[in-house]
């Protein structure tokens, strides 16, 4: 009896590992294959943007859930973002609700170019827009994006930052503006600029300006140490050349 049950015991165990490893290749063979897919064209992601009916044409009707992150947090912009039509212009948004106000401070944004090669790749630059607590515009800047490349990704890609600096300021919409999709950003890519080991770079090598795009990865958050030299010492142009002394 004890033998039997013995062995009851083992193939009931051996058929639960079994069970176990399908699903573990069922979920690998479902995983999606994000680094293989390439990125839509800047003219595919304008013309998506065109067609997607808004949700919300007011910054009023725009919903506020989250508060700032204390700290650069990652979100993705893409063709299943909501899409608002603010001001006449048809835009991907992200919308956080401000601290309590207490000093000026900063809020940080880093984009990433949408492709490895730089020259089919575009970025997300940013519009910050501050609304009172009747949903009511207090400032919009079109936000000025530098590159940094750092020694790991998180401190790598195109950076700007906004300052918050009035206490009647409640809530931070993000958008881009037409402005800003007319634009572009200097990005001076180097071949030893990144570590293989630590960075993923767009391969290729030269200068470049990346024009802008309506959707991509952006990091927004307050500023922390670890990122403001990121964002005091990007670069912004081709540095002049300078005279020779003889």
């Amino acid at each position: 009896m004890i033998v039997h049950r013995e062995a009851m015991l083992r193939r009931c165990f051996q058929s639960s590992l079994i069970q176990l490893a399908l699903a573990l290749l069922g979920a690998c063979a479902h995983a999606p294959l994000t680094a293989s897919a390439p990125p839509p064209s800047r003219d595919d992601a304008l013309k998506q943007l065109q067609a997607d009916a808004p949700c919300c044409k007011s910054w009023s009707e725009l919903p506020f859930h989250h508060t700032l992150p204390n700290s650069p947090h990652d979100f993705v912009l893409e063709a299943d973002s909501p899409v608002a039509d603010l001001d006449g212009q048809r835009t991907h948004y992200l919308t956080f609700i401000l601290p309590a106000y207490r000093a000026p401070y900063r809020v940080l944004f880093r984009a990433r170019p949408s492709a490895r090669h730089l020259g089919s790749s575009y970025l997300f630059a940013p519009t910050a827009t501050l609304l009172d607590p009747q949903f009511k515009p207090l400032r919009s800047e079109d936000v000025k994006l530098c590159e940094y490349i750092g020694w790991r990704p998180g401190l790598s890609g195109a950076f700007g930052s906004f300052t918050v600096d009035d206490a009647r300021a409640k809530y931070l919409v993000v958008t881009t503006s037409a402005a800003q999709l007319k634009e572009s950003t200097y990005w001076e890519q180097s071949p030893t600029g990144f570590s293989s080991a630590v960075a993923q770079p767009p391969s290729s090598s030269g200068s470049f300006t990346i024009p802008h795009g309506p959707d991509g990865e952006l990091a927004v958050g307050k500023l922390t140490r670890s990122y403001r030299s990121a964002v005091d010492n990007a670069i912004c142009g081709r540095p002049k050349q300078g005279t020779l002394l003889r």
